[in-house]
């Protein structure tokens, strides 16, 4: 009888030390937890790490459930020395093979198993999947967003029966309210994130029509026009009259440009062409300019650098053909993408703010349309240049 009452005795000593450490874990859990972000969810495992070490568990871990408790996975594991993970194992288990411990956490009850191989009859499946898992003994307390089932907080046991005194489940219950606060706020979170993502995916998409619209707006003012109005087809036009006309329907947005150079060649021939489709040439690279030089004053802005930004526009005749080169000293092009500029659906652009079609469309038009040459290098100021050859 001495005997039993010294083991008893120091049985209880041993529950009130761990209950005491636990306590010191319950509130260094809740310091961790309390501030908890996606960009800090290693601290989840980092608590588990903590809560196994000093409950001497072989494994500690956290279930969430999905598609209204139909799915359940191992989202977060803690794993002492020398024990296998199962974290991989345990993904989209379905719940309806555990219904006697789906049953117990619904009902909001602490699972305590002393030793797996007395679990109840009805657990039997529950018996064999622990059993494969090696474990001996376990406690799960279930976790609750409000009054919804979202999971579960675990402790394994695969050395040695273990049983779990009513204070130490009174602690882990009150970790696992704190878990079930933390999660809360991270699913949150991602929810947030997924809806934002999702709000800048429909923006970009939107500015990307409205891209497009800008662009038909002007190609059918450019249609509609007065000075336009001839019948469609190809007809003798002066560039330099294009040239001017195109500049003055941009001429709010160029005021981008500090500097605007037009070397015009006096008495250059005429060349047959339809007006509206090489406005629309010029127009597409004068815009191109016109967004390097917004991009450019934007990186310089915030390394508050001084620029000016420059536009030059020649045209000239050389050989049998007429020459228009356009330049700029914009951020310029790699190799890379001056060998794609003409790629239909190619852009430098950020995404909803051009269509990738207006360098594509003014190649068709140069040189299958018009028999002529276009091409894309380095401008004198390490911008770019556009140089576009008519036949004469």
């Amino acid at each position: 009888m001495e005997g039993y009452i010294k083991t008893k005795d120091k049985n209880t000593e041993n529950y009130r030390a761990e209950s005491r450490k636990l306590e010191h874990v319950l509130s260094r859990t809740s310091s961790k937890l309390i501030s908890i972000s996606l960009d800090k969810e290693y601290l989840i495992e980092s608590c588990l790490e903590e809560i196994g070490e000093e409950t001497k568990s072989s494994r500690a871990y956290v279930f969430l459930f999905k598609n209204n408790l139909e799915y359940m996975d191992n989202v977060y594991e803690w794993c002492d020395k020398g024990v296998s993970s199962e974290k991989d194992n345990l993904q989209n288990m379905k719940t309806e093979i555990c219904p006697w411990w789906m049953k117990k956490l619904k009902n909001n009850e602490i699972i305590t198993i002393e030793d797996v191989e007395k679990m109840p009859l009805e657990a039997d499946i529950e018996k064999e999947i622990l059993l494969e898992q090696g474990i001996k003994s376990l406690i799960v307390l279930p976790l609750f967003n409000k009054d919804s089932l979202m999971g579960y907080v675990g402790l394994d046991n695969t050395f040695e029966n273990k049983k779990w005194s009513d204070q130490i489940q009174l602690i882990l219950k009150l970790i696992a309210e704190t878990f079930s606060g933390a999660l809360s706020r991270l699913q949150d979170e991602k929810e947030l994130r997924h809806v934002n993502d999702e709000l800048s995916k429909k923006e970009k998409y939107i500015n990307n029509l409205k891209a497009q619209i800008v662009q038909h707006e002007e190609m059918l003012k450019l249609s509609q026009s007065k000075e336009l109005l001839r019948p469609i087809g190809l007809n003798k036009e002066n560039l330099n009259e294009i040239i001017n006309y195109v500049i003055d329907i941009l001429s709010f947005d160029m005021i981008v440009f500090d500097k605007i150079e037009l070397n015009l060649s006096e008495n250059i021939p005429s060349i047959l062409c339809n007006k509206v489709e090489i406005s629309q040439v010029i127009m597409n690279i004068l815009k191109n300019a016109i967004y390097e030089m917004s991009k450019k004053a934007e990186d310089l802005e915030e390394n508050e650098k001084t620029y000016s930004n420059i536009l030059k526009i020649e045209t000239y005749t050389k050989d049998c053909y007429l020459v228009c080169e356009i330049s700029d000293n914009g951020m310029g092009f790699s190799d890379e993408v001056k060998y794609r500029l003409f790629e239909p659906f190619f852009s430098t652009k950020k995404i909803g703010e051009g269509t990738g079609l207006g360098l594509a469309l003014a190649y068709d038009i140069i040189t299958n349309k018009h028999n002529g040459e276009i091409r894309a290098t380095e401008s004198q100021w390490d911008g770019a240049k556009f140089i576009i050859k008519f036949h004469i």
